[in-house]
């Protein structure tokens, strides 16, 4: 009896098996795929034949790739966004390009107050990430968020510099689905304003942010300066 020969071709098998490896959590969601040189050593291939393979997974949606950094996994369907939607996620649906620096991270207690308003202990941790969000290039606003570690205990495993904070949440489980938001005006001082491209003093548009999941938990408070010249803001009713 004769052998039976696979003959499908070697890129579609070795984008079927980082499927499976993907599907088996042995490439978290979040975390970098191997280089295309280690694919193609561990596969005995060429780069070609592995970036046809990942090309089509980035066509689905479950690989993103990031200039200078990697391939990523992302999530199996795009994510969607009941009532709110993060920073990328907003630049993106009007038409513009985002990106986001990340400045600081750092880990501290919550104290009276955040542990009052996410539930926890005063001495459990908060994540805390620094970031100056830009549109088209330019500075539009600099927010920091604080996140309790105990809701998210490997949320530093995810680059967040890819990743959207929103799109971080939903891939460990809890998906923002409610914010409420508190609007301010506050000057400036000269370590922000020179990050926004202004002057010592000027006026900002702050926002004070809360997020919640389905079941009404705070997973995150955030505090943002934005440029008043550089957008407005709009209520959906």
């Amino acid at each position: 009896m004769a052998e039976t020969v696979d003959v499908t071709p070697v890129y579609i098998r070795i984008r079927r098996r980082i499927e499976e490896r993907i599907e088996r959590g042995i490439y978290p969601t979040g975390s970098m795929i191997p280089s295309e040189n280690e694919l193609a050593e561990e596969f005995g291939t060429t780069r070609l034949t592995i970036r046809s393979a990942v090309d089509e997974l980035v066509r689905r949606g479950q690989i993103r790739r990031v200039r200078g950094k990697g391939a990523f996994v992302a999530q199996k369907v795009p994510v969607t966004f009941e009532r709110t939607g993060g920073f990328r996620e907003s630049v993106r649906a009007s038409g513009g390009e985002p990106s986001v620096r990340i400045l600081a991270r750092s880990k501290r207690y919550a104290g009276p107050y955040y542990a009052d308003l996410f539930g926890i202990a005063e001495d459990d941790l908060l994540y805390s990430i620094r970031r100056l969000n830009c549109i088209n290039g330019s500075p539009v606003s600099i927010e920091t968020a604080l996140i309790p570690c105990l809701l998210f205990p490997t949320i530093e495993d995810i680059d967040v510099s890819v990743f959207s904070l929103y799109e971080t949440y939903e891939m460990l489980g809890r998906k923002p689905v409610m914010a409420q938001e508190k609007l301010d005006i506050e000057a400036l001082g000269a370590r922000d304003a020179g990050l926004l491209g202004l002057e010592q003093g000027d006026l900002a548009l702050t926002l004070e942010c809360v997020s919640f999941d389905a079941s009404g938990q705070a997973i995150e408070y955030v505090k943002s300066f934005n440029r008043g010249d550089a957008g407005g803001y709009t209520y959906t009713y």
